[in-house]
């Protein structure tokens, strides 16, 4: 076994996240499920913090693009869920207006307090959240009913390949929740010289962020 830094640091970030050990995720092409039978197979006793671990390769298929910073796929379907609603056209039209944001502040505001649109067929506004706070912080559902669990998606991956605006990256590790890119982690192996340290993986992170800035509006 390699001692480097994906075996030594990232592999483990992972495994603690999600319980799987990504070097024992095999291919998965022969099963029609290859996220929930590699979660399956590599499980250990630990579950993690059930973090959903999805592969590099498996990862770009949910993307039409490289530069796409968004997993529409998984948004929409937080939408869908966290609202009860099963319109899709709906769900789009959120969708269509979350991909407008271009700040950081606006993105923080949709996440902590949700959208407001114009809903088409009654013509009156409706609040559309993104995440699912109560599940979060484990509080109860102010009418007193049992909270459904499961409304928000956390998925992490590794080598996350993107086209930034003037520089292509990779980062180490990504944190999605509900489709939103939220956490990037850069790993530094303990092996590596005495000129390598935390402060190179924040400078890393700065470079990522100047150069690939729709990365990090989430």
């Amino acid at each position: 076994m390699k001692f480097n830094e994906q075996v030594t640091v990232e592999n483990y970030i992972i495994e603690y996240l999600s319980g799987v050990n990504p070097m024992r995720v095999g291919n998965g092409k022969e099963k029609r499920d290859c996220h929930a039978s590699a979660i399956a197979s590599a499980r250990n006793d630990s579950m993690g913090l059930e973090y959903e671990y999805i592969k590099p390769r498996e990862f770009s298929k949910l993307r039409e693009f490289e530069s796409e910073y968004l997993i529409i796929s998984h948004l929409a379907e937080a939408i869908k869920k966290i609202n009860k609603i099963d319109d899709d056209t709906e769900v789009q039209s959120v969708v269509r207006e979350i991909k407008k944001l271009d700040t950081n502040e606006e993105f923080l505001e949709v996440m902590r307090n949700g959208i407001n649109l114009v809903n088409a067929v009654s013509r009156k506004t409706k609040n559309y959240q993104v995440v699912d706070w109560l599940e979060l912080k484990n509080t109860p559902h102010p009418s007193g009913t049992p909270l459904k669990r499961g409304l928000n998606r956390f998925v992490v991956t590794n080598q996350f390949y993107f086209e930034g605006n003037s520089e292509n990256i990779r980062p180490d590790i990504l944190i999605f929740l509900n489709g939103l890119p939220i956490v990037d982690i850069e790993a530094k192996s303990p092996t590596a010289g005495s000129g390598v340290n935390f402060e190179n993986a924040i400078g890393q992170i700065k470079r990522y962020e100047k150069n690939a800035r729709k990365l990090f509006l989430a």
